[in-house]
């Protein structure tokens, strides 16, 4: 708790002295899990049944077949950095790190202006 109220100040602080300038500067980030599934349908299943042939029967696919990790960067002017964790991947901390290095290597090829 008394981290974040010594860096909010650090940043009022800044923010004060830079005025608008400076909120400009501020690089914001979130990630969430987005849940997907790739059903089957209509057209895609049907098959032709000889007449008294025994139909298959069809399983309901789940609402969520799997999901994946969305992490986005934005700033005043909008996104800047888009990531999907690459399909069978784990969340940790070097995967993480890996994002934040493409994105200062992105802010810092633009001159760190986005």
């Amino acid at each position: 708790m008394f981290e974040k109220v010594r860096v909010s100040r650090e940043l009022l602080g800044c923010f004060e002295e830079e005025g608008d300038g400076f909120l400009l500067q501020i690089v914001a980030c979130d990630e969430t899990w987005v849940h997907h599934h790739d059903p089957e349908n209509k057209r895609q299943s049907i098959e032709y049944h000889h007449k008294g042939s025994l139909v298959p029967k069809k399983f309901k696919t789940k609402d969520s077949a799997g999901k994946v990790m969305w992490t986005v960067f934005w700033n005043s002017e909008g996104v800047v950095l888009s990531d999907l964790l690459q399909k069978g991947a784990t969340v940790n901390s070097e995967n993480y790190t890996e994002t934040i290095k493409v994105f200062q290597t992105m802010h810092h090829e633009e001159g760190g202006r986005h």
